[in-house]
C-alpha cells in the first residue's frame, strides 16, 4: 500500500501540477514581452504571481493531505491484510500439520501489527509531516544538482530533450526506467547433460552439488531462521490455496522422495521457483517506492529463467574465489546481458559495438532472484562502470535471495541496484545501503531517523551520487535525447 500512496503523489505532480506550471512558464514569457510601463504588463504579472502562489499552496497542502490520508488508510489496510494472511497461513498449517507455516503466520501477524502501529504513531505525532517537508527540500536540491550536471555535459536541443524527459523543471521529476525482475526456476524434467535419460536435478542431488530437499523447502542446513520461501509447483492441474492469494499445487516430501529414489521415473513432475510470487512482488514494490528517493521512476516487469548448472543454482559467495566474475558470467549466459568484451557477439563483430550495447543496457536494469549463495550473502551486484567503491565489470545487473521477514529483507533488490548505480555501503540500520558485513548497524541518529522516516531510506547525497553516475555513464538516448533519423 505504501507504493500506492507514492504513485498517487507522482500522479498529482504529473497530471495536475505540471499543466499549471507549464501555463505559468508560458505566461511569464508573455509578461516579459510587455514594457515596464504598459498596464497590460502589470495585469499580466499580477495574474502570474497570483496563480503561482495559489497553485503552490494548493499543491503542497493538497499533496500533504492526500499523502496523510492515504498513509493512514494504507497502514490500516496493511494491518488487516497482514493479519488475515497470517491467519490463513496458521489455519492451513494446522490442517496440513506444517508447523513452519504456522510459525510464519504468527510472525507475519506480529510484524504486521507492530509495523502498522509504528506507521500510525509517526503520522499522528507529525513525524511523517516533517518527512514530507524534508522530502520537498531534498527534491528541489536534487533537481538543482542534476541541472548543474546537465549544464556541464549537454547543451541546446539535447539538453532541452533531457530536461523534458526527466521533468527537470515541471512535473514528477525522475529518470523513467523499465526494469526486469527475474526468478530462477528448476525443472524436474530437464535432462542431465552427463547422464542422458536421467533428470538433471537427480544427478546434481546425488553428486552433492545441490540439495534438492533444501531447494524444495524441506531441509534447512543454514538454520531455520535463514530458510527461504521457495515455491514448488506440480505441472498440470493447479489448485487454489496458499498465502497471499497465490495459486499453488506443491509437492510434498514423500513425493520428492519417490522422484529421487526412482531417479525421476515415478512421482509428479514439477518446477521449483526461487521465491513465491507474493515475495517477489513485495520486493519489487519496495524497489519502485524507494527508487524515487534517488530520482528513479522504476517500472518493473517479471520473468523467469531456468537454471540447470550447479553454479547457477548455488551462486558463488565471498567464501569462494571471484564471486563478481561468477555473477557477470551468470548475467551474460542466463539473463542475456551484453558482454562488453565480446566483439564476436555483435553483427558484424565489433568491440565498440559490444561496449555501446552494454552501456545502453544501463537504462534497463535487471535483478534476479536466485536460490542461494555458497555463504550467508543476501545479494550481489555488478556495476558496469567504476565508482569510489565499485569496480568496473563486463556486464551490469544483480542477484538476490529471499529471506523472512519481509519488513527487513524486502529492500535487498533496491540495495543491490544502488550498487549498480555506483553507491557504497554505509553505517546504520535505518539506511538502505547498510551492510552488516562491512559496516556497523548502529548510529546515534538511528531512533530519530526511524521516527522521521519510518523505514530504511536513501539520503540526498546518495541521490546526488546516483545522478553523478547516470549523467557520466548513461547514453544520451537513455536520458531522453531523441535519436537522429537519417534518410
Amino acid at each position: 500500500m505504501a507504493r500506492v500512496c507514492t504513485q498517487i503523489d507522482v500522479w498529482i505532480e504529473e497530471e495536475v501540477s505540471r499543466p499549471v506550471e507549464e501555463w505559468e512558464n508560458q505566461q511569464q514569457k508573455k509578461c516579459k514581452d510587455y514594457p515596464w510601463y504598459d498596464p497590460r504588463g502589470w495585469v499580466c504579472w499580477f495574474v502570474w504571481v497570483l496563480v503561482k502562489v495559489v497553485r503552490w499552496v494548493v499543491e503542497k497542502v493538497g499533496r500533504w493531505v492526500v499523502r496523510t490520508v492515504c498513509k493512514i488508510v494504507a497502514a490500516v489496510v496493511d494491518i488487516i491484510v497482514g493479519v488475515l494472511s497470517g491467519l490463513w497461513d496458521v489455519i492451513v498449517g494446522i490442517f496440513t500439520l506444517d508447523w513452519r507455516r504456522i510459525l510464519d503466520g504468527l510472525i507475519k501477524i506480529g510484524a504486521t501489527i507492530v509495523q502498522g502501529v509504528i506507521n500510525l504513531v509517526r503520522i499522528f505525532v507529525l513525524c511523517d509531516t516533517f518527512d514530507y517537508i524534508r522530502g520537498e527540500f531534498d527534491k528541489r536540491a536534487l533537481r538543482d544538482h542534476v541541472r548543474g550536471l546537465l549544464d556541464k555535459r549537454y547543451e541546446g536541443q539535447a539538453r532541452a530533450e533531457i530536461a523534458e524527459a526527466i521533468r527537470l523543471d515541471v512535473g514528477a521529476f525522475g529518470l523513467r526506467l523499465d526494469a526486469t525482475a527475474y526468478r530462477a526456476v528448476l525443472d524436474s524434467q530437464t535432462e542431465s547433460p552427463t547422464e542422458p535419460g536421467v533428470p538433471n536435478l537427480v544427478v546434481l542431488h546425488e553428486s552433492g552439488a545441490i540439495n534438492i530437499k533444501e531447494l524444495c523447502g524441506f531441509d534447512y542446513p543454514q538454520g531455520f531462521w535463514n530458510r527461504k520461501r521457495y515455491k514448488t509447483l506440480k505441472k498440470g492441474l493447479v489448485v487454489g490455496g496458499g498465502g497471499g492469494g497465490e495459486l499453488d499445487n506443491p509437492i510434498d516430501e514423500d513425493e520428492l522422495d519417490t522422484y529421487l529414489s526412482s531417479r525421476g521415473t515415478d512421482g509428479p513432475q514439477f518446477i521449483v521457483l526461487a521465491m513465491r510470487d507474493g515475495v517477489l512482488q513485495t520486493k519489487i514494490a519496495a524497489a519502485e517506492d524507494k527508487g524515487l528517493q534517488l530520482g528513479l521512476l522504476l517500472n518493473f516487469t517479471t520473468d523467469t529463467r531456468e537454471v540447470s548448472e550447479a553454479r547457477h543454482i548455488v551462486h558463488t559467495g565471498f567464501d569462494k574465489p571471484a564471486p563478481s566474475a561468477a555473477l557477470v558470467q551468470f548475467l551474460i549466459s542466463r539473463l542475456g546481458r551484453t558482454d562488453r568484451t565480446d566483439a564476436s557477439a555483435q553483427t558484424p563483430p565489433s568491440l565498440p559495438a559490444a561496449e555501446a550495447a552494454a552501456r545502453h543496457e544501463l537504462c534497463h536494469p535487471v535483478v534476479a532472484g536466485v536460490f542461494k549463495y555458497t555463504d550467508s550473502l543476501r545479494g550481489l551486484a555488478a556495476s558496469l562502470e567504476s565508482s569510489s567503491c565499485q569496480d568496473r565489470h563486463d556486464a551490469s545487473g544483480a542477484t538476490f535471495i529471499d529471506n523472512f521477514p519481509d519488513v527487513v529483507w524486502k529492500y535487498v533488490p533496491i540495495h543491490e541496484l544502488g550498487h549498480c548505480f555506483g553507491l557504497c555501503h554505509v553505517d546504520g540500520l535505518d539506511r538502505i545501503m547498510v551492510s552488516s558485513r562491512q559496516n556497523t548497524i548502529w548510529t546515534w541518529s538511528l531512533l530519530w531517523n526511524w521516527c522521521l522516516r519510518g523505514e530504511p531510506y536513501f539520503t540526498l547525497d546518495e541521490a546526488k551520487s546516483t545522478w553523478d553516475y547516470i549523467v557520466a555513464n548513461f547514453d544520451p538516448e537513455c536520458l531522453g535525447v531523441k535519436p537522429v533519423v537519417i534518410g
